[in-house]
């Protein structure tokens, strides 16, 4: 290390009293790091020609103030943590003048730094890793430097990027998008930003007129901004972009994402392609047509490039980062005739041309056309990822509404009823580490305030495998019911009133009102059991037993009463017979009442949030389709339900026993299938063995009516319903297949006898086992007829099993691990968090207040005991 000390013979001072002193200052305003090595005594006695005892002189005295420490075997280092000095630090000498502020005003970047990574990351801009043809570029790399590495990275390039580079590219454009250029009008850059910064800088100024869509990027606007000139927003529709909302006066620069704008994801009509270069020319602006997703259309043909229909006003944009990677760093621009030369000087004075090596690799990968094989291979690719993330939404959400399918790397999905606002949702999704984007955090920016802000999210397909799609979308579906669960949630921004049109719109008015009863809610205690239970609903313990179905029951109405069933008919495909088949539909809930689809659950009066339906007792005679209700005081309402008259009476019923409620709820039908908490033709089983299991465990009775299932069984042994997921079974004359775990909700907690909120099961659960599941759902194989008493054939995978008390992963009070309901970190005692400064043999009580979880910043307080490997320790 060459020490920046500069002695002087002639001064008064000693020449050990310089180096301390200059050491001194050097380590004190920090140009000399923490735990630096310096040189050895010999060493900088050579560099600054004195004699070696006045360096080591001045060492010792620099470690006798602290500021330097020896290590043996390995030399002298400046300290780790330098004493501190009393006093303020010096000022600064003042010249007398002030000194300049930036020309441009500096704009804070959006997106916070320092978050967490989500284990499942929707961002827009994520492009899929695996993708990378690793082994063809290394062999173009290699390639390059055997053919002209020496010369080509010796000497300086062309400004505007390396020949063969962009007559490749130049030839791919003709191909691809219709764009006609001549190399000569192509500007190799790192990217659309620095392109639209080049354009920036040759014709915005203060004053200056610039357009954007609104919504639009923000990064276009901070550019923009920075240049001083004024920009508006022109208003994007389904066919894009509308040339109609563009002003009447000069404009400088207008900008455009004519393939997939960001973030609605619409394509630009062909005929407002044409009305913008018309626009364009007579308002004598230059387009800044931004074409970063062009290679990327699933449906139809791909409209020519604006670029191809006015060349003479616009400023082509494109780049390889979406087809390739993020790092690769390399994009280009096509520059009208008139305009090459100044924009390749700009570059010029601005920044150096992109590396040698990559620009070749990535002509000879142009010219040779193996770029256009693997665009091929990851456009299929992507256009699988969109499928899979529609079908994941469409599972877990219903019937979906969303935007930008047809093209690029993202989508927008508008938030069906039942799911709270962007924001809400986002920070929902953040603690579980799922990343979605509300325009916010994906850097959008608008003009207007809109509905579509509000009310929509942003989720990138590119970054993800199929697997994780899928996952993602899971997990976000489970963590909004989980909060809508949580008795803390305020369940008011669940019940959104959303128009039926994306417009514009003031902001949500008043909130629902809650009965207070809502927020009483009692923790079900994990403790062993010191009593048996008595037997459920007549019931007996059923070991060694035939498996055989026990009870069946409907729901005719979402979130009443169960209807007991000694036998029903079963259809392919088809849910349970007349289940759910009607529902509540609260005052507010943004659902058509003539025809409703499937929606959350927040959107009905259900036993979950309404305990006073407890006290309605429900009856259909499925044969004449007439409902009988009966309620407090043996007061009783009968009717059809194919009159809409009756219907009337209905609701202004259920309204006496839903005190909170403003309007009377509408009693709407789902002609398509049924209001289930899950968006599929799903029939919902109970083993009664299990359900006995988690008694015994909790020492507490549990209504099997809790779980609202269509067939409860006994016989299996407790738990084994878990083995047959993937499997099938057959009940009766019916084969069923085992779709999967079935996740309990809030509704659990309300007795459905009494309406009293006196168990808190999915929290208890999974404080147990580390999930909240408990029960399957079926799907059926087969037309048949199921009644109580049949027998059910189990798969042969689970034939002979002994009963179990719990699954793996039963609870254990001596078990060390704790489970973040955040975000599922598990913590282990026994090893401790020795990044964080937590010694091993920490209990997660011990913890500090201001303690956050390492994975999603959740408190302590989220953490539960979990066991999800005590049985295989043991």
């Amino acid at each position: 290390m060459q020490l920046p000390l500069l002695l002087d013979r002639a001064a008064g001072e000693s020449l050990t009293d310089q180096i301390v002193r200059q050491l001194r200052l050097a380590i004190e305003q920090s140009l000399l790091a923490p735990g630096a090595q310096l040189p050895s005594s010999r060493g900088l006695a050579e560099q600054l020609e004195i004699g070696r005892n006045t360096v080591i002189r001045a060492y010792e005295q620099l470690i006798v103030e602290g500021l330097l420490e020896t290590r043996p075997g390995a030399g002298v280092f400046i300290a780790v943590i330098p004493p501190q000095k009393p006093g303020a630090a010096p000022a600064l000498r003042s010249t007398g003048w002030g000194m300049p502020i930036p020309a441009s005003p500096i704009l804070a970047l959006p997106r916070g730094a320092g978050r967490a990574r989500p284990a499942y990351d929707f961002k827009p801009e994520g492009v899929y890793a695996p993708l990378f043809p690793l082994k063809l570029w290394r062999r173009l790399l290699i390639d390059q430097l055997a053919r002209g590495g020496a010369s080509g990275l010796a000497e300086a390039g062309e400004a505007a990027g390396l020949p063969a580079l962009r007559s490749a590219i130049a030839t791919h454009l003709a191909a691809t998008r219709g764009v006609r250029a001549d190399p000569s009008r192509i500007v190799v850059t790192s990217g659309a930003r620095e392109a639209i910064g080049l354009a920036t800088r040759l014709f915005l100024r203060g004053g200056s007129l610039a357009a954007m869509e609104d919504p639009g990027p923000a990064s276009v606007r901070m550019a923009f901004d920075s240049a001083g000139a004024q920009v508006i927003g022109a208003p994007i529709d389904a066919s894009g972009l509308d040339p109609e909302g563009l002003p009447s006066r000069p404009v400088a620069l207008a900008h455009v994402t004519p393939s997939h704008q960001f973030p609605t994801g619409h394509v630009l009509a062909p005929d407002r392609r044409e009305a913008l270069a018309a626009w364009a020319r007579r308002q004598g602006c230059y387009i800044l047509e931004d074409d970063s997703d062009g290679e990327f259309r699933y449906e139809g043909a791909h409209p020519p490039a604006i670029a191809a229909l006015a060349p003479d006003c616009t400023i082509y944009l494109g780049g390889f980062s979406r087809t390739l990677g993020l790092g690769l760093k390399l994009g280009f621009l096509v520059a009208p005739p008139q305009l090459a030369e100044a924009i390749a000087t700009t570059k010029e004075l601005l920044s150096s041309p992109p590396s040698w090596l990559e620009q070749a690799a990535l002509a000879e990968m142009l010219a040779s056309q193996s770029y256009s094989h693997h665009v091929g291979r990851v456009r299929a690719h992507y256009r699988e990822s969109r499928d899979a993330l529609l079908a994941s939404l469409k599972r877990h959400f219903g019937e979906v509404s969303y935007s930008g399918e047809a093209s690029g790397l993202h989508l927008l999905w508008h938030l069906p009823p039942g799911v709270p606002d962007a924001a809400l949702v986002e920070a929902t999704a953040r603690r579980r580490r799922i990343g979605v984007f509300g325009f916010e955090s994906a850097d959008v920016t608008v003009f207007r305030a809109s509905l579509l802000e509000r009310r929509t999210l942003l989720l990138g397909y590119g970054g993800l495998s199929l697997r994780q799609i899928a996952q993602g979308v899971e997990r976000l579906s489970e963590a909004i019911d989980d909060t809508m669960d949580d008795p803390a949630t305020d369940v008011s921004d669940y019940l959104v009133s959303v128009p039926p049109s994306l417009g514009s719109l003031p902001r949500p008015g008043a909130k629902v009102r809650l009965d207070p009863n809502f927020r009483r809610q009692l923790a079900l205690a994990i403790r062993p059991a010191r009593r048996s239970i008595a037997p459920l609903h007549g019931v007996k313990p059923s070991v060694g037993q035939m498996a055989a179905v026990k009870h069946l029951y409907g729901y005719p109405i979402k979130g009443l009463s169960a209807q007991p069933l000694d036998a029903t008919a079963i259809r392919t495909g088809q849910p349970f017979a007349h289940d759910r088949e009607y529902a509540l539909l609260r005052p507010n809930a943004s659902i058509d009442p003539v025809e409703p689809q499937w929606a959350k659950k927040g959107n009905f009066a259900m036993l979950m949030l309404d305990e006073g339906l407890a006290r309605a007792v429900t009856h259909l005679d499925s044969r004449t389709m007439r409902l009988r209700v009966e309620g407090p005081g043996r007061r009783f309402v009968e009717g059809s339900l194919e009159s809409e008259e009756d219907r009337r009476l209905f609701e202004d019923y259920f309204l006496t026993l839903l005190p909170n409620f403003a309007a009377p709820p509408r009693l709407v039908r789902s002609r398509g299938g049924h209001f289930m908490d899950k968006p599929d033709n799903v029939i919902s089983l109970i083993n009664l063995a299990t359900v006995r299991a988690v008694e015994a465990m909790w020492g507490a009775a549990v209504d099997p009516l809790r779980f609202r299932a269509n067939i409860y069984v006994d016989g299996p042994p407790a738990w084994a319903e878990f083995d047959w997921v993937g499997q099938d079974v057959r009940i009766g004359g019916v084969k069923f297949a085992v779709d999967r775990r079935n996740g309990r909700c809030g509704a659990t907690n309300v007795n459905p006898m009494t309406g009293a909120r006196d168990l808190d099961i999915p929290r208890s659960l999974r404080t147990a086992f580390g999930h909240k599941d408990l029960g399957v759902y079926l799907l059926a194989r087969e037309d048949g007829r199921i009644a109580v008493g049949d027998a059910v054939a189990l798969p042969n995978a689970v034939m002979g099993l002994a009963p179990a008390s719990a699954p793996a992963g039963a609870f254990d009070p001596s078990a060390h691990r704790f489970i973040c309901s955040g975000c599922y970190f598990i913590y282990d005692d026994r090893l401790g968090l020795p990044a964080q400064g937590v010694a091993p043999g920490t209990p997660v009580a011990d913890f500090p207040d201001a303690w956050r979880c390492p994975d999603c910043g959740s408190p302590k307080t989220t953490f539960r005991p979990h066991m999800g490997a005590a049985r295989r320790e043991a």
